[in-house]
């Protein structure tokens, strides 16, 4: 049943309930009025009117009685079905929250191996283990798997989320895709010996000011990110 049904029912009891008050105090009058028309004397008067309200308010009393009753019967029902309808939404929302809890975290985890692989690759200065050419490679493969990675998880369960948080983590998902499809572009123009001088230099300061954005400017869009989580968590903070 849902919320209209049970409005409508209870308009009906109310709309009963008062037109049956009005038609048995109508029928009463009326009687009085008929008893009212054989009495001569103003005793016989005053003894029929008590008699009259003594027979009428021990009819009424049953009659609230026997309402009360009905009444008990038509709402102890609808009180059921709202307490299950209430238990239910209660069930269905706390598992929503846990799912959504797990999806964030491991959205979060994703996020950051994303950001690890990025920092990672765009150094300016690089330590070389025992192959720089391979331990490179290796550096570019880890970004496009995290970065696919992420894509695919976020786009799979943003119906978790809500529009507007959405739209925050497209936009920092775009910053990292963009500056890694640039950052590549140019790294391997300069590692083929593809540019001019000129074009060497200018490729190797935009790299640099990739590394930068990367390695300073994107945490404090994390930082953001992480506080959005929280508030979607419920997280409280320690005072």
């Amino acid at each position: 049943m849902t919320s209209k049904d049970w409005i409508e029912l209870i308009i009906k009891i109310i709309t009963f309930c008062t037109v049956s008050y009005f038609i048995f105090y109508k029928s009463w009058l009326k009687s009085l009025g008929n008893e009212m028309a054989k009495l001569t004397t103003r005793e016989q008067l005053t003894k029929l009117e008590e008699n009259v309200k003594k027979n009428f308010n021990e009819q009424l009393e049953s009659y609230k009685s026997k309402l009360n009753e009905e009444l008990s019967l038509k709402i102890e029902p609808l009180k059921s079905e709202l307490s299950k309808n209430n238990i239910t939404h209660q069930i269905q929302f706390s598992y929503l929250h846990q799912e959504r809890g797990k999806v964030t975290l491991k959205l979060y985890k994703k996020l950051q191996e994303l950001h690890s692989a990025m920092v990672s690759w765009t150094a300016t200065l690089q330590r070389v283990i025992v192959d720089a050419e391979k331990e490179d490679e290796e550096r570019a493969i880890r970004v496009n798997n995290a970065i696919q990675d992420f894509g695919n998880y976020y786009t799979n369960n943003k119906l978790f989320f809500s529009s507007e948080f959405c739209e925050f983590i497209d936009e920092l998902f775009k910053s990292y895709w963009e500056k890694s499809w640039d950052f590549s572009y140019k790294k391997s123009r300069i590692t083929n010996g593809e540019v001019t001088q000129e074009y060497f230099d200018t490729y190797t300061k935009e790299m640099r000011e990739i590394s930068n954005d990367v390695r300073d400017k994107l945490p404090e869009k994390i930082k953001e990110l992480e506080t959005k989580f929280r508030k979607l968590l419920n997280v409280v903070d320690e005072k």
